[in-house]
């Protein structure tokens, strides 16, 4: 059978992999390193970093007996190390590659290398077994090397891979207990018991409890962060709250909140008092209900609630499901990143549909003069509510009634938009500490150009700073307890 890795062959069959073949010069080298293709001189466990990178990444080949420049060394016993890599990619890489990993022996200019063709898989985060699925052993592609990918990675390649949602796993937890749920329930006329309970799928087939369980428990330690501001930056405290348990329970708090700190207008029409409210009532509760259910529960950070004179804003960890790409969200279509909590808000009647949330809320704005706005990254959805009585002097919220919803992505953009990058990159930062700008640029699909320029804006205001050199450089929040910018 012909070589499954010959010269030719590879070059038709593996047409992604950017092989750049350069003129042959005495002594010349054949090929160069890239992003899907990596040289090795021999086998050593460093390979299989290589083979772990391109398994999370877009997958790629590793030649053995190549130099790193490119130069055919060959091997000296290619069936030894045929069989070496066979074996060591079976037992030292998991979950099992031996789906999506091939290899076979290849002839280059008369010399015999090993050729290690992996496809990207689907059951990522792939890892080094003696490490385990933590940064020191999960390894990702970037250019021509492989580095340690970072937690919010791993968790991102989890999600992407699962087959079911975080409501219908199992819990780590499982002392639990629903006293907030349970009065919840009451209050509404409505029963909680075993019954209800795996009615609800809040204990799987086992008995035991799922992540759903957990979310209504009152050990839930997901936080909602609420914040009342003077003016139109978030810089000075009138009030602030966070809260706990079950999510339930966090609504109904929330909810009270921000009916505390929610004003309206008052005018005289004919003699007649009518009060005109700054935010719809109907509004605000319906974005608080789709922060709180649409929420990606495995990352540690809170949803930020933060009023203010001009906007109310929510922002939740999540973008749109995985099942959809940014450019395909509509805010008609549904697919909820946690079903089971859908379904348990809409049991008790918080919800009156599935997928109408947006909706209500680009209807309870009509005939304003303002429209809401919602920002989506890849891993952050923020919604903006603006202050229908808002009289200040910011254009931004006098363009009028149709319904906005700007995609966060690379490529030009106005100052609005910028300033809205500019929060989103800020939380991003926030939240999960010093981060490299490749992985802001993974995160937030900017071009580097539109990234360099958030920076650089960012660190300007004195919010972010750069550490390190070019290479490893990272960026932080500059002063512990910053605001983003407004």
């Amino acid at each position: 059978m012909e070589a499954l890795f010959s010269h030719h062959r590879l070059i038709k069959k593996i047409s992604k992999i950017r092989v750049r073949k350069k003129r042959r010069k005495k002594g010349g080298a054949m090929f160069s390193e890239g992003p899907m293709v990596e040289f090795k001189r021999e086998f050593s466990k460093r390979a299989l970093k290589t083979v772990v990178a391109f398994a999370n990444t877009n997958g790629g080949v590793l030649y053995l007996g190549i130099e790193d420049d490119g130069s055919v060394c060959g091997l000296d016993d290619p069936d030894a190390v045929l069989l070496a890599v066979t074996n060591a990619i079976r037992d030292s890489v998991k979950p099992n590659p031996s789906m999506i990993a091939e290899c076979e022996k290849v002839e280059f200019e008369g010399k015999t290398v090993v050729g290690v063709r992996v496809e990207r898989g689907v059951d990522r985060p792939y890892y080094l077994a003696d490490k385990g699925m933590r940064p020191e052993g999960v390894y990702v592609r970037e250019g021509a090397a492989s580095y340690m990918a970072c937690e919010a990675e791993i968790a991102t390649m989890l999600k992407a891979s699962r087959r079911e949602s975080f409501d219908s796993g199992r819990s780590l937890r499982q002392n639990l207990t629903f006293e907030g749920t349970r009065a919840y329930f009451e209050r509404e006329g409505l029963e909680f018991g075993g019954a209800q309970m795996r009615s609800l799928r809040m204990v799987d087939q086992d008995g035991q409890f799922t992540n759903l369980a957990w979310l209504l428990s009152d050990q839930c330690d997901a936080v909602v962060k609420l914040a009342d501001f003077f003016g139109v930056n978030r810089t000075t405290f009138k009030d602030r709250l966070e809260v706990t348990g079950s999510v339930l329970v966090q609504f109904d708090q929330a909810l009270k909140f921000l009916a505390k700190h929610l004003h309206y207008k008052t005018k005289f029409v004919d003699m007649r008092r009518v009060d005109y409210e700054d935010f719809p009532p109907d509004a605000v509760r319906e974005a608080l209900i789709n922060a709180i259910i649409h929420r990606d529960y495995e990352i540690v950070a809170p949803t930020l609630v933060s009023v203010l004179e001009d906007r109310i804003e929510f922002t939740s960890h999540g973008g749109p499901p995985v099942q959809l790409s940014l450019s395909e969200f509509e805010w008609d279509v549904s697919v909820p990143r946690n079903p089971l909590l859908a379904e348990v808000f809409y049991r008790v009647r918080l919800i009156e549909a599935y997928g109408t949330g947006i909706k209500r809320i680009f209807e309870a704005y009509e005939g304003s003069r303002v429209s809401p706005e919602f920002n989506m990254s890849k891993h952050l959805v923020r919604a903006r509510l603006p202050n229908r009585n808002y009289d200040g002097d910011d254009a931004f919220w006098r363009r009028g009634s149709d319904p906005v919803i700007t995609v966060s992505r690379g490529g030009a953009a106005g100052a609005d938009e910028l300033r809205d990058q500019e929060r989103l990159v800020f939380a991003m930062l926030e939240e999960f500490g010093p981060m490299r700008r490749a992985d802001l640029q993974e995160r937030f699909e900017f071009s580097q150009a539109t990234l360099l320029r958030i920076l650089g804006r960012l660190k300007d205001k004195g919010l972010v700073r750069a550490e390190g050199n070019t290479r490893r450089r990272v960026y932080r929040v500059a002063v512990e307890g910053s605001s983003a910018p407004g």
